[in-house]
């Protein structure tokens, strides 16, 4: 075999292979860190529930499944607007709950459909007196760049925002402000509002982009060769017996 390499193809060739496959092998270990990340969070959802922690301590506990007892505060309720259930559009019932510490975690009770966004349209709803029930902690979302603000005066509410329920409803300094949570979806037939089921749904597209990478590398490899081939550059001798 001969094989004299071009300069300016070998210099350009060589760097970007190093990179394609240092940037297959990231994705590899992000893969990997992101199954480790999934399995935790699945761990703390499927787990043993705790009692609601102090906000400073909820940064380490997303996904963390929490036993929650006291009251709803149901006249300081929101629907967030937009929110979807099998297909069908509908609303996020926001109701903020007075633990049996005194503190007051933003809940959400989970989806209702346009019918009955209002509370007065679905009375059953609006349990009084002590309650018990599970849910999952959820650190705040950032909000996406083209949603809309919270409106309060206009009731339309786009983002679970703590500071403007908070503020719109005067809950006080009482409001846990590090996180809110998800009430579960019980056993059986839907009951409205429809809560949350145990799923934690986190992109994990590493490996698809860990063979991307690996695959334009393998493709720069063969264009490399395939160059030099038909330049002459690269030649395979035949057999002396040829």
């Amino acid at each position: 075999m001969i094989f004299r390499p071009a300069l300016w193809m070998t210099v350009f060739a060589v760097p970007s292979l190093v990179i394609l496959l240092a940037l297959g092998t990231w994705q590899v270990k992000r893969l990997q860190w992101k199954d480790e990340l999934i399995s935790e969070f699945t761990a703390r959802a499927m787990g043993e529930a705790i009692t609601p922690p102090a906000a400073d301590a909820a940064s380490g506990l997303r996904f963390q499944r929490l036993n929650l007892a006291g009251e709803w505060m149901h006249d300081a309720e929101v629907q967030l607007i937009g929110r979807t259930f099998e297909g069908t559009a509908g609303y996020h019932v926001i109701t903020p709950f007075r633990l049996d510490d005194g503190r007051i975690l933003l809940v959400n009770r989970g989806w209702v459909s346009q019918d009955y966004r209002t509370p007065q349209k679905r009375p059953g709803t609006l349990h009084a007196g002590p309650q018990e029930f599970q849910a999952i902690l959820r650190l705040p979302a950032r909000k996406g760049y083209f949603v809309p603000g919270n409106n309060p005066v206009q009731n339309d509410w786009f983002t679970l925002d703590i500071g403007d329920i908070r503020a719109h409803h005067d809950l006080g300094d009482a409001v846990i402000d590090g996180y809110s949570a998800d009430a579960l979806r019980a056993d059986g037939p839907y009951v409205l509002p429809i809560g949350a089921a145990v799923e934690i749904t986190i992109p994990n597209d590493h490996l698809n982009y860990a063979i991307t990478w690996y695959g334009i590398a393998l493709g720069l490899i063969g264009v490399y060769f395939a160059w030099h081939h038909q330049s002459g550059r690269l030649q395979f001798r035949r057999g002396s017996g040829e």
